[in-house]
């Protein structure tokens, strides 16, 4: 008997997802899926970029059911516009911190994702960058806070 209620009246009770749409004159289509229980947000896209491997990078922005918070949305903005020099930063970074691991981001790697959330305890923008690699099974995570490189992980 419940199985047959579950199959008439299912959908009434599912935990369905729902998705909303926007589109930003810099980012394009920025999209966020979520259920009703949800207390987190996240707004995804894909901006195109010249990676070696051809592929866009895919973002994440933190942000509420309305869109992105303006001050990630921001962050994001800035991180564009100088993500040649924030990747030069992370390079300098690497080979002063791990000169034995002979990386070379712009040859060897493509950066894929890039994280922009907001610390709920500073209410401070941070961000991180992942990295993969073309030819291996390593990743590489940089961690922006304060706009100044906290950590950096291999995986």
């Amino acid at each position: 008997m419940i199985q047959v209620l579950k199959l008439l009246f299912g959908s009434l009770f599912s935990k369905k997802s729902l998705e909303k749409t926007l589109i930003d004159s810099k980012l394009g289509k920025l999209t966020c899926t979520y259920k009703k229980e949800d207390t987190y947000f996240t707004w995804d896209t894909e901006y195109k970029f010249n990676n070696n491997n051809g592929e866009p990078i895919s973002i994440s922005i933190d942000g509420d059911t309305n869109g992105p918070f303006s001050n990630t949305l921001q962050k994001t903005y800035q991180i564009l516009d100088s993500i040649a020099e924030l990747q030069s930063k992370i390079q300098t970074k690497i080979d002063s911190q791990f000169p034995e691991k002979k990386i070379d981001l712009k040859r060897d790697f493509n950066l894929e994702d890039l994280y922009i959330y907001l610390e709920e305890e500073t209410n401070s923008v941070e961000y991180e960058f992942e990295y993969y690699s073309n030819d291996s099974e390593i990743m590489i995570s940089v961690e922006f806070v304060k706009d100044e490189i906290e950590a950096i992980e291999f995986y």
